[in-house]
């Protein structure tokens, strides 16, 4: 049992703790922002290499290597999109009364330089480990890219549980294209592709019971699906998930004059988007749908 549950206990802990460094250093002064980026691009560099080292390596050790190095390397997608460093063209509010071709086109637009930067830096990833024993880091980042797109899907379809609040103040013009409108197709659909991914990677676990590193990757892989379908069930059903982060965000209830003094910037964004309350509500699913 213990082959099962450690690797369980840690993929929940570290998808935990990267989750909260990510939204902690998204929140912090600007001028500390280029620094966020060198050193996140250092550990992504580090990453990379990882991947190659460890192609041939199937210890348990090298399975829990693979899978951090998989974590980090879509962490470094999060950190630069959260920084307001890799978006998309579109950096406006969304206009009021388009029709959903219309509305899917111009939100598109708001994050298609970081679609576009996760496809090329997925193919690099699964070049280095192609045919190689240890793919754990290419499964890990195309299993959190399947999580993301997916509560993409639902958000826009329309999620009543929605929260800008973990939103950093100079990304909030984002918060006008979520769609809180409930949405019982996208959600079935979401999460059945969510459940059936667990289910598969937990069948591959038990099937491989015999040999640690198999058991140990498709049991991290697994918990990563499962974590996937808690996620998208917040996006819908009023769960207090925000106490998982609070080290990492602002005070609940915080204003919107102590958000500005703390990220040191004015009331209203670059692009001109008049700043909401910073933290109005309680509520944002899961970070990969940011």
């Amino acid at each position: 049992m213990d082959q099962f549950l450690m690797p369980l206990i840690f993929a929940c802990f570290v998808w935990w703790l990267s989750t909260g460094i990510v939204l902690w250093r998204a929140r912090q002064n600007r001028e500390t922002f280029a620094w966020t980026a060198l050193t996140s691009t250092f550990a992504m560099m580090m990453a990379m290499l990882a991947v190659f080292v460890l192609r041939n390596e199937t210890s348990v050790a090298a399975a829990y290597g693979g899978f951090i190095a998989g974590i980090i390397l879509w962490g470094w997608h999060e950190v630069l999109f959260l920084l307001g460093y890799i978006s998309g063209p579109n950096k406006d509010p969304c206009p009021k009364g388009l029709a959903l071709g219309e509305r899917f086109i111009v939100s598109a637009k708001t994050v298609i330089h970081h679609e576009i930067a996760i496809v090329i830096h997925g193919a690099l990833v699964l070049v280095l480990s192609w045919q190689a024993p240890n793919m754990v880091a290419f499964a890990t980042f195309a299993v959190l890219w399947a999580m993301r797109l997916s509560s993409k899907l639902l958000i826009f379809s329309g999620a009543p549980r929605i929260n800008e609040a973990l939103l950093p103040a100079h990304l909030e013009y984002l918060g006008s294209y979520f769609s809180k409108a409930t949405s019982p197709p996208a959600f079935f659909l979401s999460t059945a592709m969510a459940v059936g991914a667990t289910a598969v990677f937990a069948a591959l676990a038990g099937a491989s019971s015999s040999a640690p590193f198999a058991s140990t990757q498709w049991t991290l892989l697994a918990t990563l699906s499962g974590l996937a379908v808690l996620e998208l069930i917040a996006l819908v059903a009023p769960i207090p998930d925000r106490f998982l982060w609070a080290w990492a965000l602002p005070p609940e209830g915080a204003t919107e004059q102590d958000a500005t003094a703390d990220l040191n910037t004015n009331t209203q964004s670059p692009t001109g988007y008049k700043k909401k309350s910073a933290l109005s509500g309680t509520r944002l699913g899961v970070p990969q749908e940011l």
